[in-house]
């Protein structure tokens, strides 16, 4: 009966009101509490005496969504309750040397007298089982360890509105603790030291001040996982482990080996939190910034540069922009980022990047790719979702909260190339549906948004597991159901690759010599042949936008050995001769986006990465001559 009672207990004390809960934000660690139910299972549980501070974001973590404390992961259990995770289990920490401690193993024998939690009367069984196990003395010293079980969370705390009896917090505190695994056992290395391992944590006793306190063991499990701040002890026993050095921002999920860590995503968990983003408890409908996007004048080629905003100083980028007389930037923003965790989407970042750029101001275009690994059956997050309705509610929300702010939204990026459609069969049909179901979406947030078909990759491919030529593409795009992409989009997205040739050059003709001049792809006025699709399709009124176009310098990147022919000035001069061309000839380009500002200056990128030569800043954020020349041109 008591357990039931606690149950109930549990679940009435982590379902109240988001209201009552503040998502507090602690310099000491820059993290806040990460949504409103963990803030009120810290308050209700004992706070920075039980938890310490937070240590990550909220995460999807082995298929639940957690939080990482100095003490404690906090854990949205599968049927929906709240709980802490049993740290200590062998699959997850199940360690004995940490910084020069050492702590007592896990006893088969303590753990053979546990009662079970599915005999009648449990609740007082496990209590007599804790008091028996967790002594107050101990070998003349006067540990506390039950004390210490029995007072870790005050009743008032937990019942502020005295609901429950007081009977029920030695439940409350098994909660926390769990069962006792071990005896207890000084540390060889300190005889001052005394330990008592549980299921969730373990206890510290220290002689000379005589105080009892749960060690930071999920800090140490963070360490594993990250590899930062890793006692080389620890390091040792963990390196079989699944979890060791799993944590890479730079890789899918911020994962380094993904498939040993399923249901999890890493990407934000570490990302400290920003402490002027006031974030309110439950849904927020819009940021609290309210200044709206700049005048835009469609009539006129808009003016582009494709950015990296993400975790950056978002005014110093958007500002170099604004600097050089664009009026535009844009920015690829990931659905697996944004909502690790289904239905409960993290905006800070890109509440950051929408402030930053109406601060300059300049307009906004996100282009949104990649799925949730809960979006997909294999998990994989370079692919559009199983049901196109998640994206569509996710886009909905999205153009609801920046209505006014973000003018335009590009669905997906190169989904003619199978890299970027979940390494399946390319499909434009597919793609399609998935643009009927997200465009009246975005409508009903937003009916003023720009909504940008998913810009085609120029490759010459004709092979489904490959990709498919960009202008065979599109013409599929238009013949799906009688063409109904007229009805689902107001411009038609397209990437203008010039690799090693200058942007006047005849596409059809093919005029150069040499690698990458034999098919129209390699051409920038390859564009043209796309706008042919359109005319022939009677999408006449609608305006193609370039999100991407370039030249690449040298580049070590497989593929993309057409750089080693250009050179910082040849990049700078086919840049702005590409805007001459747009403004002179093609009346039916909305705009074009430079790819791209910063690349080169991201601290993490890998040495062989294709994107930095592609740059048109140095390292250290000084201009490359193609940045000055496109701020000096005619606009």
């Amino acid at each position: 009966m008591l357990a039931d009672v606690a149950e109930s207990a549990t679940d009435s004390a982590v379902d109240a009101p988001a209201e009552q809960a503040a998502l507090t934000y602690f310099p000491e660690t820059g993290y806040r509490l990460g949504n409103p139910r963990f803030a009120d299972y810290f308050e209700k549980r004992g706070g920075l005496r039980t938890f310490g501070y937070p240590v990550s974001r909220p995460f999807l973590f082995l298929g639940t969504e957690v939080q990482f404390f100095q003490r404690q992961i906090m854990q949205i259990r599968p049927d929906g309750g709240l709980g802490t995770l049993n740290i200590l289990d062998e699959d997850l920490m199940p360690y004995t040397r940490i910084n020069g401690s050492v702590f007592p193993a896990t006893s088969p024998v303590v753990l053979a007298g546990a009662p079970d939690p599915a005999a009648p009367g449990y609740a007082e069984r496990v209590l007599q089982f804790v008091l028996a196990n967790a002594p107050d003395t101990w070998n003349g010293l006067t540990p506390n360890f039950g004390q210490t079980f029995l007072n870790t969370v005050r009743y008032e705390e937990a019942f502020p509105a005295r609901e429950i009896g007081p009977g029920i917090m030695p439940t409350i505190n098994l909660e926390l603790w769990g069962v006792p695994t071990s005896q207890p056992a000084f540390d060889p290395t300190n005889a001052g030291f005394v330990y008592m391992r549980f299921q969730r944590g373990i206890m510290h006793y220290d002689s000379s001040t005589g105080a009892t306190q749960g060690l930071l063991l999920a800090d140490y499990l963070k360490a594993i996982l990250t590899g930062q701040n890793l006692p080389a002890d620890l390091e040792q026993q963990a390196r079989g482990s699944r979890f060791y050095r799993q944590y890479d921002p730079r890789a899918a999920q911020g994962l380094a080996r993904p498939t040993q860590l399923p249901g999890t995503d890493l990407s934000l968990a570490f990302i400290p939190d920003d402490p002027s983003v006031a974030l309110q408890p439950g849904p927020v409908t819009a940021p609290a910034a309210r200044r709206l996007a700049p005048a835009y004048d469609p009539t006129r080629l808009a003016y582009g540069m494709d950015a990296h905003l993400w975790w950056q100083d978002q005014n110093k980028e958007v500002n170099l922009i604004k600097d050089a007389g664009f009026g535009w930037v844009g920015q690829q923003i990931r659905w697996s980022y944004v909502e690790r965790v289904q239905g409960r989407p993290d905006w800070a970042e890109l509440d950051r990047m929408v402030d930053a750029s109406l601060q300059a101001p300049v307009n906004i275009m996100f282009s949104v790719v990649s799925s949730p690994t809960w979006a997909r059956r294999d998990g994989r997050t370079d692919g559009p979702p199983d049901n196109p309705a998640d994206f569509a509610r996710f886009m909905g929300q999205m153009a609801a909260r920046y209505k006014g702010q973000v003018r335009a939204y590009e669905i997906w990026n190169e989904q003619n190339f199978a890299r970027e459609w979940g390494g399946g069969r390319i499909n434009a049909a597919d793609y399609v549906e998935l643009l009927k179901a997200v465009y009246p979406a975005i409508k009903a947030g937003d009916p003023d948004a720009i909504v940008i078909t998913g810009a085609l990759t120029p490759n010459g491919f004709v092979d489904v597991n490959v990709a498919l030529d960009d202008v065979l593409y599109l013409e599929q795009m238009y013949l799906y159901q009688n063409g109904v992409i007229r009805q689902v989009s107001d411009a038609i997205g397209a990437h203008a690759g010039g690799f090693n040739n200058p942007p006047e050059l005849d596409p059809v003709a093919r005029t150069g010599v040499g690698r990458f001049k034999d098919h129209p792809s390699f051409y920038f006025r390859r564009i043209e042949q796309l706008r042919e699709v359109m005319v022939k399709y009677g999408d006449t009124n609608k305006k193609m936008w370039v999100t991407e176009f370039g030249w690449s310098l040298p580049n070590p990147a497989p593929g993309y050995e057409y750089g080693f022919e250009n050179t910082e000035l040849t990049q700078a001069q086919y840049l702005v001769r590409a805007y001459d061309i747009a403004r002179a000839r093609y009346t039916w380009v909305g705009a074009m986006f430079v790819w791209n500002l910063n690349f080169a200056a991201l601290p993490d990128i890998a040495p062989n990465d294709e994107k930095p030569p592609f740059s048109i800043l140095n390292r250290d954020f000084s201009p490359r001559p193609a940045y000055t020349a496109l701020k000096q041109m005619a606009k």
